[in-house]
């Protein structure tokens, strides 16, 4: 079922339109219907909403953080939808939130928590640029190379791997030292 969804990742990743101009005919005025049968939204409101969600599924394609789907196309395209509705809605002031109010189902929580990830890997690199470049290295290898000790005291001509572990327990502490400094908390 998801093979074909699947196939349109790989076209888009191509820099294929066509495959986005299909998805756009086939779930716009669905989409629209949806957005107003279910939310406080008018219909230029959803067409503007569906806009951003396709620029967004584009997006999330390309940048490599959609790789293939574990739901249908549609239902990820329109828990990206639904996400950007309630966004736009709390803008508006048209929603309040109670702590115990679910808006949200499992796949849309996936989109949330990517979102999350994507603002704290912003915050991450914009600490990480300001540490000194040896630190960024060691960094970067570690946790998006995910080189182990001592291929990183190879690459990084260390004494051993104990002086690599050593000195990325500094740079931890001085990364943390740039993210507090940006009023962000972090748990890494």
């Amino acid at each position: 079922m998801h093979e074909k969804d699947n196939d349109v990742i790989k076209q888009i990743k191509l820099g294929k339109d066509k495959p986005l101009v299909d998805i756009y005919m086939l779930y716009r005025d669905e989409f629209i219907i949806w957005s107003i049968q279910n939310n406080t939204i008018n219909e230029e409101q959803a067409k503007d909403i569906f806009q951003d969600a396709i620029i967004d599924f584009q997006d999330n394609i390309r940048t490599g953080q959609l790789k293939e789907f574990n739901s249908s196309l549609k239902t990820y395209l329109f828990q990206i939808g639904k996400f950007k509705i309630i966004n736009f809605l709390k803008r508006e002031k048209r929603i309040t939130y109670l702590p115990d109010t679910k808006f949200i189902k499992s796949e849309t929580n996936d989109y949330v928590q990517a979102e999350e990830n994507e603002h704290k890997l912003d915050d991450i690199a914009q600490a990480l640029s300001k540490l000194p470049e040896d630190c960024q290295r060691l960094l970067r290898l570690y946790y998006f190379k995910e080189y182990d000790m001592s291929s990183i005291a190879r690459e990084l001509n260390y004494k051993n791997a104990d002086t690599a572990k050593s000195k990325k327990s500094i740079c931890m502490k001085k990364l943390l030292a740039e993210l507090a400094k940006l009023s962000k908390i972090l748990v890494l």
